[in-house]
């Protein structure tokens, strides 16, 4: 015959906190998981909006450009664009064509774009993002 447990249900509790703090580590994990992600979109969003405003900044200066060919800008222009500002950085005209380079911000987002432009007709002959101006 068994002797009978003086501690009765002491596997049951063991089990109990066992089970509850794997749950615990795994929710805590998922909500991290959670709250990372959240960040990440929010960096693609702000990067995607800096990008745009540099863009209406490169197509303000193509403007200027197409309006007079000889436009040499040397010192950062700030433009007022929707509800953002972007920078045109430098207007530099070259023959026929013209070395335009923007750069825009929206929070910590960064785009910095260096476009050349054939004054003749207006087209894009090279757009590239580059890291600093």
């Amino acid at each position: 015959m068994e002797k009978p447990s003086s501690q009765p249900g002491f596997i049951a509790l063991i089990s109990i906190l066992i089970i509850s703090a794997v749950l615990l580590v795994t929710t805590l994990g998922l909500a991290q998981f959670g709250i990372a992600n959240r960040f990440f979109i929010l960096n693609l969003e702000q990067k995607a909006s800096s990008k745009k405003l540099a863009e209406a900044c490169v197509h303000i200066a193509r403007i200027q450009t197409y309006n007079d060919p000889l436009y040499v800008r040397n010192t950062p222009l700030p433009v007022p664009v929707a509800d953002g500002t972007c920078t045109i950085i430098s207007i530099t005209p070259s023959g026929n064509n013209t070395a335009i380079q923007v750069s825009a911000q929206t929070s910590e987002a960064i785009t910095n774009l260096s476009v050349v432009v054939d004054n003749t007709d207006g087209d894009f002959l090279s757009w590239e993002e580059v890291p600093t101006l």
